[in-house]
């Protein structure tokens, strides 16, 4: 169940539980250089491609295609360019650093982000808020703090508001760098500021964080969404040659699967998941390896779509399910 003014996404006219969860692909997967991104025709025609129902961009994502429009013109291409290929755009991710939250009226300059969303189609708003600097690489030491975490808190409260108010859910990503990056300092602000998460599960699959009262309370507060292949206590974004022999394996397209089933369980409000797979690591050609990946990502929507129905579906091992055939 969606909490707060979040709801669950997709068609309104059909009920809640049965609404399909949708497969995008986000904005970092773009950012290549590459015959397939040198227009945003090309770009479009990729995505619709490669069986993808949506995408999760802003405008920064087209801002390459249109030099010097402004940020309404580019929202009104970028959907004008997706409708064309049967597309549309889900929602989007926002940045905002430790310095801008600090600044005056930043909260104004994080409201004028999200007309941009709205007018390409947009539902939701996901954001990633940077630590401190004095807090980065410090393993986590930012949980014993318990005053920057009421400031981490209310800077979640006063985002959450703004999005609402907007008629957006809002997400707050599971991310390394970020203020969720300690599952015990996340947990506390969930505290002080309840809300949905979006679950880059990545990033706690890679350190080896995979259990416990905390990881379980994360992933709880799931609410959407980025999936990319990590490899446990190696690379936060691996390389998958051959999916189905590594789902075969029981590689990390299964140990991502596996892991994220507590947060599918019941459905995501978003009814979005997002392939995200890099430029990272031995991840080049970012395109390709999402576009291999999307029968997993359908995978994990067939398991959400079920679970929200009240239909437990078991799978206790690769031959279970079989997202490559």
């Amino acid at each position: 169940m969606a909490l707060g003014k979040n709801r669950v996404l997709g068609n309104p006219a059909t009920p809640a539980a049965a609404r399909p969860h949708r497969v995008a692909i986000a904005s970092w997967p773009t950012t290549i250089e590459d015959v397939r991104t040198r227009s945003i025709e090309a770009l479009m025609d990729h995505v619709a491609g490669s069986g993808y129902e949506g995408c999760e961009f802003s405008t920064v994502t087209f801002e390459r295609y249109f030099p010097g429009a402004s940020p309404a013109v580019i929202a009104r291409k970028g959907a004008q360019a997706m409708a064309r290929v049967g597309l549309r755009n889900f929602g989007a991710t926002d940045h905002i650093t430790d310095e801008e939250m600090r600044a005056l009226r930043w909260d104004d300059a994080a409201r004028d982000r999200l007309k941009p969303i709205i007018d390409m189609g947009g539902e939701f708003a996901s954001y990633q808020l940077f630590l401190h600097p004095d807090y980065l690489n410090t393993g986590g030491a930012y949980r014993g703090d318990e005053a920057y975490l009421q400031w981490c808190a209310d800077r979640v409260a006063k985002l959450r508001e703004i999005v609402w108010d907007h008629g957006l859910n809002f997400y707050l990503e599971v991310h390394v760098d970020r203020m969720t990056e300690d599952p015990g300092a996340c947990c506390r602000i969930l505290d002080m500021a309840t809300c949905e998460l979006n679950g880059d599960m990545s990033h706690f699959l890679a350190r080896g964080f995979t259990r416990g009262v905390l990881v379980d309370r994360v992933l709880k507060h799931v609410g959407h969404t980025h999936v990319r292949m990590a490899r446990k206590l190696g690379d936060l974004s691996a390389s998958v040659p051959d999916p189905r022999a590594d789902w075969d394996a029981e590689g990390v397209t299964w140990q991502m699967f596996q892991f994220m089933m507590p947060a599918l369980d019941g459905g995501l409000s978003s009814r979005t998941i997002a392939g995200e797979s890099g430029p990272m690591h031995l991840v080049t050609d970012t395109l390709t390896q999402d576009a291999v990946l999307v029968p997993l990502y359908r995978a994990m929507a067939r398991y959400a779509d079920a679970t929200a129905q009240g239909m437990q579906m078991r799978i206790e091992s690769p031959s279970d399910l079989r997202p490559w055939g």
